[in-house]
């Protein structure tokens, strides 16, 4: 191959840099450019082969042939592979000796090179001789080598070596400007990726209120597009009409007029409207990023219609745990069960957002009685009302099956007791069976006027009809120990009077005998006057040995009360008094048997007490008779204090009067006197 001699001409130098400038102003990247580049240049110079050497490793350990260029002419693709596939460190052939010092080199000739060339054979087989290479700089940083073989032998040309240099730093400046572009992108990636994942929605506005930039839970939050949303005011766009709206905008003003904002750095609660006019709640959180320009501001909003459900459900939960106390309480009260049904069908009703609710008892024959109802001024069954247990609404469910039951729409029902509650606006019911003694007593329902109610709510309305369940146990409790320990009394009362006629008729008469026997016996004994004093002294102890054998009796069961009624005894019993005793009992008719003897105790009981420990001047005492009741009223004006827990008789009297469904209370100040008082049930 004949060696070139001459000088590269100014019209090939010019024609390579106007080559390389239209590749750099047209090439979108890098990875466009290189190989164009390699192309512009060995073409305009004339060249037979051309490459691109980068950094095989971000420590720049090696190089590595990245692009490769073969001219027309000559045969070079083996020459080619062989730069792909080689490796050169720092200093090993011409471009790892350009990547170390930085500055272009020249061959001359590659077989006569004093210094042995890693591709010398290949340059040789491919018949290339003479070199070049230039570093892409940047900076003072080698970010790559260019080389170029050709055929011919070509001597050094400074020149071109020159502007090949002054070309390696262009190129280096663009490719530093694709990287920094590059990197500019891939961070706009990052944080369009970070937004368009962030759950929030994150809004960007400048200071004219405008949207600037929107992420993607907003599009899927307030249901537009970005490009819908973008550069129109977000006032319009994400406000309510009305006052919210202008006052976003008047806030905005003045934040840009003075830089005072009540929102600004402070979150809030608002409420926000979509692209199909809904509206919901959201948490807004707005800042001001510190950036050059025009004021922008970030606002961060959240949707918190999923948290006020939570917390509305929480509250309610709550609401239902207090109702649920409510009523524990007043099954731990005792509280009457008609007043307690009332309450359980209220407090059930109201926690879970009913119309109505009703407390129902089976009465074994397919029907059912209502014993509590309640409702928020919607129509409902009464007290007292006899319903059919027909069709698949709640009791009749319940009734059958003794499970809870559910209905959320009466469409298809059909019976008496589905027609009952279509006249009533009822569509949807829930309800829990009452189980008392194993057995289904009934049921507590609640019906709603709207929607169905949520699932599970007939085991939440289960919590209450444990409780009314409770509620029957402790009545049905109280009945049997009232009923027994009336039996008690009744017993008791027989014994007491069995005892009194057993004195009057046996001990009491013998005693009488006695007496008159021990008398005439004195009467006889003239001669003997101890005898006779003796006989004397016997009759006197006879005398009072039968007057306390006649108290005894008494005191067991009067005759008189018995024979002659409560106001007969009590006037015995004042008389007897130590202190005057006034008696009032208008009564028209005789009480029954058990509450005549009690009221009497009640009085015996209560002036002993003021014989003893009163040091009373007077008495009143009172028995009346009035709505169903007799009143027992005993009163003194003595010192007081008394307390009905300190003795066994009031706590014995109260006991009897509580068995019979009756109360004694006891008032005793001290210094003012003392106020028995009971109150008995009259059947």
């Amino acid at each position: 191959m004949p060696s070139r001699t001459e000088r590269s001409d100014v019209a090939a130098l010019l024609r390579a840099e106007h080559a390389v400038a239209r590749v750099l102003a047209s090439a979108p990247d890098e990875d466009d450019a290189h190989p164009r580049l390699l192309s512009a240049i060995g073409t305009a110079l004339g060249w037979d082969f051309g490459a691109l050497w980068t950094p095989g490793d971000a420590e720049g350990t090696f190089l590595r042939c990245e692009h490769a260029w073969e001219g027309e002419s000559t045969p070079v693709a083996a020459f080619a592979q062989a730069s792909r596939s080689i490796r050169l460190a720092p200093g090993q052939g011409m471009p790892g000796e350009v990547w170390q010092t930085g500055r272009p080199a020249w061959i001359a000739d590659a077989g006569e090179h004093p210094r042995p060339l890693p591709r010398s054979a290949a340059a040789e087989a491919a018949g290339l001789h003479s070199a070049f290479a230039f570093p892409i700089r940047r900076a003072g940083t080698v970010l790559g080598v260019v080389e170029f073989f050709a055929a011919a032998r070509v001597a050094p040309d400074e020149e071109l070596l020159a502007t090949m240099a002054s070309l390696g730093s262009q190129i280096g400046q663009f490719v530093d400007r694709c990287r920094a572009e590059r990197s500019v992108r891939e961070s706009e990636a990052r944080k369009t990726a970070i937004l368009n994942a962030a759950f929030d929605c994150i809004v960007t506005m400048d200071g004219s209120g405008n949207i600037v930039e929107v992420n993607a839970a907003t599009e899927r939050t307030f249901g537009y597009s970005a490009a819908e949303m973008v550069g129109r005011e977000l006032a319009e766009v994400m406000i309510p009409p009305g006052g919210l709206r202008e006052d976003h905008r008047r806030g905005l003003q003045r934040y840009m007029d003075t830089g005072a904002s009540r929102i600004v750095g402070h979150p809030v609660e608002l409420t926000a409207m979509r692209a199909d006019g809904t509206t919901f709640p959201v948490e807004l959180a707005v800042t001001r990023p510190d950036l050059p320009g025009p004021p922008l501001f970030c606002g961060y909003v959240r949707d918190v219609t999923e948290r006020r459900r939570a917390e509305h459900a929480l509250q309610g939960l709550a609401e239902e745990q207090a109702a649920l106390r409510r009523v524990a309480t007043a099954v731990a009260a005792e509280v009457e069960p008609d007043r307690l049904f009332g309450l359980i069908a209220e407090e059930v009703g109201r926690a879970l957002e009913a119309r109505v609710g009703n407390i129902l008892r089976f009465n074994g024959d397919g029907t059912a009685e209502t014993m509590g109802v309640w409702s928020d001024g919607a129509g409902t069954l009464e007290v007292g009302t006899t319903v059919v247990l027909t069709g698949d609404t709640i009791a009749p469910q319940i009734w059958r099956t003794g499970r809870p039951a559910r209905f959320d729409s009466l469409d298809g029902m059909t019976g008496e007791l589905p027609d009952t509650l279509r006249s009533l606006g009822i569509k949807a019911g829930v309800g829990a069976p009452v189980i008392f003694a194993g057995n289904v007593w009934g049921a507590v329902v609640i019906s709603s006027h709207d929607a169905p109610f949520p699932p599970e709510a007939e085991f939440r309305v289960g919590d209450f009809a444990d409780l009314a369940a409770q509620a029957i146990a402790n009545a049905h409790a109280r009945e049997e120990l009232g009923a027994s320990r009336m039996r008690i009394v009744e017993a008791s009362d027989a014994e007491r009077r069995r005892l009194e006629r057993n004195l009057h008729d046996g001990a009491q008469q013998r005693l009488v005998a006695t007496s008159l026997a021990v008398r005439m016996a004195a009467r006889r004994v003239t001669d003997d006057p101890t005898a006779r004093e003796m006989l004397d002294g016997a009759g006197d102890e006879l005398a009072r040995a039968l007057e306390e054998l006649r108290e005894l009796a008494r005191g067991l069961h009067p005759a008189v009360l018995a024979d002659h009624g409560l106001r007969a005894a009590i006037e015995a019993v004042a008389d007897r008094a130590p202190v005057p005793v006034a008696v009032d009992v208008p009564l028209g008719e005789r009480l029954p048997e058990t509450v005549e003897a009690a009221a009497y105790f009640v009085v015996c009981e209560a002036l002993t007490n003021v014989a003893k420990y009163a040091n009373a001047s007077a008495a009143r005492v009172r028995v009346e008779r009035s709505d169903g009741h007799a009143t027992v009223e005993v009163v003194d004006d003595g010192v007081g204090g008394a307390d009905e827990r300190g003795g066994s008789g009031l706590r014995g009297l109260a006991d009897r009067v509580e068995a019979l469904g009756g109360r004694l209370v006891v008032t005793s100040p001290v210094g003012e006197g003392t106020a028995v008082r009971a109150r008995l049930p009259v059947c």
